[in-house]
């Protein structure tokens, strides 16, 4: 997932379809053929006036990015909005290209909806820290110290005004999934941006909660109970533990286990009784990294638990011999598997997202 050979793709003679937009995607290497995004990338200045993210960012003012792929064929009624976070390090173009190999473009043409990649801060957290593609960010989530709202979710809430501005929302359907920081991202603004977003779908997520130690600078709001919840752990992640302590790449971390933050969520969203577990057919085998699991082939489990007092929902999937990944039709490169393991194949999360996201719309409460 390096960085070599990645260039800007030729511009369309320094027009796009969106005024919003003033680049093409980034083209990282993949292989051959591999569709690349077909969205374009938007860039603004972010103003920071929170104490808080003004000392931690060190700046009042920062540039942020996003890529937005917004089908000509959208229809004229307001259009849903899917918001796809990458994971630390990484950029809204690895989030479309290398994790879910642009499905939800392919997805929004069929059905009709904007996607949104995000893009997290240019500037890492320490110094020690480094980009892991071009245009790399760092999204901090709950982690970063803030006295309002994250200062990405003032992010978010920015782009869909400026979505406004030339395509027809709907913002009773607003949706947001993503992988590792990414997850932690979506469960932010289920957090702090319940008046936004309908349902969230992390991956493999950092486990943010509405209460207790992982609520960290967070500050949830009224609301938060109503957001549905699809989220997916992976019991092989060297990343984010999928029980309670540490995990390998993190010795020192203290997580509190992906069980518990979904226990944690159906708490929260006043959800009671057993789930509904379906089992996916193991179609792909070979799909887990042996040497780390001492599995030959990873399988996903989803627990559908009953419906909240007001249609909230939550989804659990999980996804036993997994590492740190999205799960994908199309295995991660081999280079990445002693490190972050491999992905399940068996299913495309982008779908399972998209099904679940349609399932659900923000009412006024």
């Amino acid at each position: 997932m390096g960085s070599s050979g990645a260039h800007p793709a030729a511009p369309e003679q320094g027009r796009f379809r969106l005024h919003l937009c003033s680049g093409a995607p980034i083209r990282l290497p993949g292989p051959p053929g591999a569709q690349q995004s077909r969205g374009c990338v938007v860039t603004f200045d972010q103003e920071l006036s929170d104490p808080a993210i003004v000392r931690s960012v060190g700046a009042k003012h920062v540039t942020r990015r996003y890529l937005v792929y917004a089908p000509v064929g959208l229809p004229s009624k307001p259009a849903p909005v899917v918001f796809m976070f990458p994971g630390y390090s990484a950029s809204a173009e690895g989030a479309a290209f290398y994790y879910t190999q642009t499905r939800l473009e392919r997805l929004a043409d069929r059905d009709g909806f904007i996607v949104v990649y995000g893009n997290g801060l240019p500037k890492p957290p320490t110094a020690s820290e480094k980009v892991a593609m071009p245009e790399g960010g760092f999204l901090q989530g709950c982690f970063a110290p803030h006295s309002g709202e994250g200062v990405d979710v003032a992010y978010v809430r920015r782009i869909v005004e400026q979505l406004e501005t030339e395509l027809a929302v709907d913002r009773s359907r607003i949706y947001a999934t993503g992988l590792s920081a990414g997850g932690g991202m979506a469960f932010e603004l289920a957090l702090e941006a319940p008046d936004l977003v309908a349902a969230i779908a992390p991956v493999a997520g950092l486990p943010f909660q509405p209460r207790g130690e992982w609520t960290f600078s967070c500050h949830p709001k009224a609301g938060h109970e109503h957001v549905s919840v699809a989220m997916l752990g992976a019991t092989d992640d060297p990343f984010i533990s999928y029980k309670p302590g540490s995990s390998r790449e993190y010795p020192g971390a203290h997580y509190p286990g992906m069980e518990q933050t979904r226990d944690a969520w159906l708490a929260a969203l006043k959800i009671q009784g057993p789930p509904t577990v379906d089992r996916f057919p193991d179609v792909i085998g070979g799909d887990s990294y042996t040497p780390a699991t001492g599995l030959t082939s990873s399988t996903i489990e989803r627990q559908r638990y009953p419906a909240g007092p007001e249609g909230q929902e939550l989804w659990y999937y999980k996804a036993a011999g997994m590492g740190h990944g999205w799960p994908n039709p199309v295995q991660s490169w081999p280079g990445l598997w002693k490190r972050f393991g491999k992905t399940n194949q068996d299913i495309d999360f982008a779908d399972q997202a998209w099904e679940f996201f349609k399932r659900h719309s923000k009412q006024t409460h």
